[in-house]
């Protein structure tokens, strides 16, 4: 870097609801850990995201960029009606019984 350059700083934005403190929080902490050029494009996100230019979806995917990402993942929760569930135990019992 020559003396010419100044160092990139980190934008300061108020305002704004929760979800886009919780997104300027997680744009600061990124920008800290960041280097020069990754500095630009984080500050270019989070002016973007201030002005509605982009939405929250793509602001995370550029801030979140070469970290692993971990999506929500529900399980399937397969129940029996207690009626039900007797019935077949009896009948396995059965088949148990007589094999």
């Amino acid at each position: 870097m020559s003396m010419s350059e100044k160092p990139i700083e980190k934008l300061v934005l108020g305002g704004g609801d929760f979800k886009f403190m919780a997104a300027y929080k997680a744009y600061s902490e990124a920008f800290d850990a960041a280097g020069e050029e990754r500095r630009a494009s984080l500050n270019e996100a989070i002016s973007k995201l201030h002005g509605n230019e982009i939405g929250y979806t793509e602001f995370y995917a550029a801030v979140n960029t070469g970290e692993e990402t971990h999506r929500f993942h529900r399980s399937q929760i397969s129940t029996t009606r207690k009626f039900a569930y007797r019935e077949a135990e009896r009948k396995a019992d059965r088949i148990k019984r007589h094999k």
